[in-house]
């Protein structure tokens, strides 16, 4: 059986004119009306489909055939017969045959042997589980994909990262060239001299393609829910244009309002209308629930990426008497921040203490949360001993107990220095994290990579405390992650972790059909002995086969439904190339030391960020 790539075009090459029509829509220069004008490309229902080939939904009672031509109803059935079922549901079961029933958007029927009077999917071979769910995407980034492959996140004050200055241009690093050049279009170099673009070079068109190709491409991997932070709101046009590329793509999402770059000097909310006042709907966090997100009962719901601290009121300039946290609260708003080394938020709060209300506790998911010890610890073993020190936390105690949902970005984390990811602290304090791919400037999104990267580092820590030459400390070694509980990160943790727990994340009747299909019958998977497993440590995106999110597929036989994806590769291609031309459009004060010409020019077939990155420590010298 022939394997396509995520993506991949069928063997004829040819778009059809629907594709033609819903690619990303070109959309310079316009207005932030246009947007909510514009045609959105929903699900298509796979009854309504015209499937011409390959195991398309049939009529009837398990005879397969070409499906129907177009004009459907959305309640039709769909039968999915005969797969491996992972329904990750311990009252369901999962099965090595079962079939799926689905009527409309909801999942009414898992069990082996259904019979029932609906459009069947032969399903033979492929793993049926709950599509990937991840819970932290900074998804206007995809123009910058691996710009910083090398590079690292810097925090220029801790004093234990002392083979790098602080991020300030010309090191080059994320907070120096994915925040300052392409983000904020504004720097202060090392010798005092400002570079700004007058304004961010990415454009409302550029964040629109962004999170359309970013939301598509996550639909090719298997993910059918992600959380966007998008740190792009730098006018209400910025903010509408990254919803409406969201909601255009058909996929399902949380979208967590974040600040962009803020440029006014005084109050000025039709520039930058970040985070919104409390019993506002004209701005901000209240406009966006009124224009965009009346309903909950939507496949983007909202989210709110503001902290604990007083709110500043951008309408008035005044510091509001309540949080972000609160803010949040009001409007309903599921709540997502990042934390790296802060533990403080959640530790030592006397009076104070936000998360242990429970509409916000059980409603906020802290990102990253590396470096939460309460001591200096080098080692973490089971029952939260470690070495040379207890490893204890408030921050995690305090987590367990209000019911704060945690993220971890492991790939991510481990190649950008933020620190260990926490995944055995988790653990120890009976939190089961979710996973996220962070930023594709260093990472993919890949579920799988996700996946294996979880299992492999707390089990590769874990298993280092076997032998005595590691272990100095003589701790115990805590028990190993299985596949399954990694497949349940991925899955059950991230919906919960979205607050969509009762809505998806297992196939269970009454929950919404978000579905991945997982070829197992293929040259490097067959013959399988364990499903968990082969997802898991086996598995890339090219064994995804179909995705249905809400009961419409969105993937079909290796392709994206309804969509010209050479014609997405070109539109964010030449969105990529009009920021690179804004930014070049004021000289730097000086190169960077891994761009050595002006104008600047991103590395493209050397390290970006190497020279620099480590100025303590010699280089290595290497045979094969």
């Amino acid at each position: 059986m022939k394997k396509h790539k995520s993506g991949q075009k069928p063997s004829n090459g040819k778009a059809s004119k629907k594709s033609d029509a819903v690619g990303a829509p070109g959309i310079l220069d316009v207005s932030r009306r246009s947007f909510l004008s514009g045609a959105t490309v929903g699900g298509i229902s796979a009854a309504a489909l015209g499937f011409t080939g390959g195991g398309a939904p049939a009529e009837a009672h398990g005879k397969h055939h070409h499906a129907p031509k177009r004009g459907h109803s959305s309640r039709d059935r769909i039968l999915l017969k005969d797969g491996i079922v992972l329904s990750l549901d311990k009252n369901v079961g999962d099965f090595a045959k079962a079939d799926v029933l689905i009527e409309g958007k909801k999942i009414v029927d898992v069990r082996p042997n259904i019979h029932a009077h609906a459009r069947v999917v032969d399903c033979k071979g492929l793993i049926v589980m709950p599509g990937f769910i991840t819970t932290h995407h900074h998804q206007y980034e995809a123009v910058q994909r691996s710009i910083i492959a090398d590079g690292y996140i810097t925090f220029g004050q801790d004093a234990g990262q002392p083979e790098m200055p602080p991020a300030v241009w010309p090191w080059e690093d994320y907070r120096s060239v994915v925040q300052a050049i392409w983000t904020s279009g504004r720097f202060t170099d090392f010798n005092g001299n400002n570079w700004d673009l007058g304004g961010p070079p990415q454009h409302p068109e550029d964040c629109y393609i962004a999170e359309l190709v970013t939301s598509l491409a996550q639909i090719t991997q298997g993910i059918t829910c992600a959380t966007d932070t998008s740190q792009a709101s730098h006018s209400p046009e910025h903010t509408d244009a990254l919803i409406k590329g969201l909601m255009d793509s058909g996929a399902r999402a949380l979208y967590d309002y974040s600040a962009g770059d803020n440029r006014t000097t005084s109050p000025d909310v039709s520039k930058f209308e970040h985070p919104g006042a409390i019993g506002d709907e004209t701005f901000g966090v209240g406009r966006l629930r009124k224009e965009f997100f009346s309903s909950d009962d939507q496949l983007i719901t909202l989210g709110l990426n503001a902290n604990q601290n007083p709110v500043t009121n951008r309408k008035t300039g005044a510091t509001e008497t309540y949080s972000g946290w609160e803010l949040a609260k009001a409007f309903g708003c599921w709540i997502n921040n990042h934390n790296v080394g802060g533990w403080q938020v959640l530790a030592n709060n006397p009076g104070h203490d936000l998360a242990a209300d429970p509409e916000i506790g059980p409603k906020l998911t802290l990102v990253h949360c590396v470096r939460w010890q309460d001591n200096e610890v080098a080692q973490v073993g089971a029952n939260k001993t470690g070495y040379p020190n207890p490893a204890t936390s408030q921050a995690w105690q305090r987590a367990a107990d209000t019911g704060v949902h945690v993220s971890i970005a492991v790939p991510l984390e481990l190649q950008m220095r933020h620190g260990m990811s926490p995944l055995q602290m988790s653990l120890n304090y009976g939190i089961m994290p979710s996973l996220s791919p962070d930023v594709d400037t260093n990472q993919s999104s890949d579920p799988f990579t996700l996946m294996r990267g979880a299992f492999n580092t707390q089990r590769g820590l874990a298993n280092e405390l076997a032998f005595d030459k590691s272990d100095p400390g003589r701790l115990l070694a805590p028990q190993t992650v299985t596949t399954r509980q990694v497949l349940e990160m991925a899955t059950i943790a991230g919906a919960v972790g979205s607050g969509l727990g009762d809505k998806v994340g297992t196939l269970t009747p009454g929950k919404e059909a978000d579905i991945v299909f997982l070829e197992s019958h293929s040259i490097d998977i067959a013959p399988m002995n364990n499903a968990p497993g082969s997802v898991v440590t086996m598995m890339d995106t090219s064994h995804v086969k179909h995705v249905m999110v809400a009961g419409a597929f969105k993937y079909w036989n290796y392709e994206l439904v309804g969509w010209n994806v050479d014609k997405l590769v070109r539109d964010i291609t030449r969105a990529r190339d009009k920021m690179l031309e804004r930014i070049r459009a004021v000289p730097m004060p000086q190169p960077g030391k891994n761009t050595p010409i002006n104008p600047y020019t991103p590395p493209f077939l050397d390290t970006c960020c190497y020279v620099g990155q480590n100025d303590m420590a010699p280089d290595y010298v290497l045979r094969p």
